[in-house]
């Protein structure tokens, strides 16, 4: 069965990015970085588990205060709301799931010889659990594909920045057709960056970080976080599937037992068994929310080219499945990593027989909206991601 070896890079970062920041803020800074009251904004990713900061404000202070300490305190608040019971004027917030789809403020409050004295702080983007597969590999939350050819080359496919359609090509790697497989997961390490997993034919299962710019730094000496995984025939990242704000994996053995992998602050927690019977699909794609209740759901096909739709019930279970398609096994690489014709709703891709790149737009119920050809050549790859 797939084992996890425990990731060294966890979220035991907040505390040291808090000393890290507490220890800054001890160090003098220059009067000309002093800002005005429109220069303080809400730093840090927008993620459950990363910590949010207030930037501007020390440099503020420290040019209207003649008190050598510079003292403020922050007041968080949660959709205009004070937070409760995170109420405490610390300098840092740490991400909940509770904050999940709202957006965090501050107020903050200084000497009485600055003017103001009291700041109120412009709202942040909205929380998310954690940012899935589709939020991209650059950091700009848009579609992105990832080709590998026959070669071994890693190719990244960037969306545009507003519109649908396609930026150039670029080279990512040289060497990845040692990989039996290989799994985009989304964020792994809650620092906001997209990393990839991949499997060996020894069944060692890698992680390669991300560096948030559609790199992978660690291509050379990934992180080995687990083996035996060339015991399942199928794995998967579905986004949080469990909903305790982590994403997660999801894995089939040839006899049909679906397994999920739960991961945890810390590395995983035992794996827990979410179905069987699943040796009549030969695909699992992983499109997030596909049904638009909010939750992670699966979509898989059987080896008759039926496509159904397994909509998880944000605790790592399932509602009723539903078949959404049929004839899809004149598809190739089929798969999902975003919202590509940017109506707000996650689309699925698949290779047909003549090399073209076809596009099924997804209408956000758990249906289709439409398809379109939107590249061709796309034989020279055998894995998309």
């Amino acid at each position: 069965m797939g084992t996890f070896r425990h990731i060294r890079r966890t979220r035991g970062s907040v505390k040291a990015a808090i000393l890290a920041a507490v220890l800054l803020a001890a160090m003098p800074v220059p009067a000309a970085h002093a800002v005005t009251p429109d220069g303080f904004s809400i730093s840090g990713p927008t993620y459950v588990g990363n910590g949010l900061s207030v930037s501007g404000a020390y440099e503020y202070f420290s040019a209207c205060d003649p008190d050598p300490q510079h003292g403020y305190s922050i007041q968080w608040l949660r959709d205009g709301e004070p937070v409760i019971p995170q109420s405490t004027f610390s300098s840092f917030y740490e991400l909940r799931m509770e904050d999940v789809g709202s957006r965090i403020s501050a107020v903050v409050t200084g000497s009485q010889a600055c003017n103001p004295s009291q700041v109120v702080v412009k709202e942040s983007e909205v929380v998310k659990s954690q940012p899935p597969r589709a939020e991209g590999f650059t950091g700009r939350g848009v579609f992105e594909l990832l080709g590998r050819r026959h070669d071994g080359a890693l190719m990244l496919y960037p969306g545009l920045d507003s519109t649908q359609g396609w930026k150039p090509p670029r080279l990512i790697g040289a060497n990845w057709a040692a990989y039996s497989r290989i799994i985009g997961a989304g964020d792994l390490t809650s620092d906001g960056k997209t990393e990839l997993l991949a499997t060996d034919g020894a069944g060692r299962l890698w992680m390669f970080w991300g560096r948030g710019d559609g790199t992978f730094p660690s291509e050379a000496y990934p992180s080995e976080i687990g083996w035996g995984w060339n015991a399942m025939d199928k794995v998967v990242g579905p986004g949080d599937f469990d909903g305790d704000g982590y994403n997660d994996l999801l894995a089939t053995e040839p006899n049909g037992n679906l397994y999920l992998y739960p991961k945890a602050a810390r590395g995983w927690t035992p794996r827990a068994h979410v179905g069987q019977g699943w040796d009549v699909m030969d695909l699992l794609i992983t499109p997030g929310d596909f049904n638009g209740d909010g939750t992670a759901d699966l979509l898989a096909k059987d080896k008759a080219g039926r496509l159904f739709l397994y909509g998880g019930n944000g605790s790592g279970g399932w509602l009723a499945p539903r078949q959404v398609g049929q004839g899809w096994n004149v598809l190739s690489k089929v798969g999902s990593v975003g919202d590509f014709n940017r109506d707000g709703f996650a689309d699925v891709h698949g290779v047909n027989s003549s090399g073209e790149l076809l596009m099924y737009y997804g209408d956000g119920r758990g249906g289709w909206k439409g398809v379109e050809t939107v590249g061709w050549g796309w034989n020279i790859f055998n894995g998309l991601y």
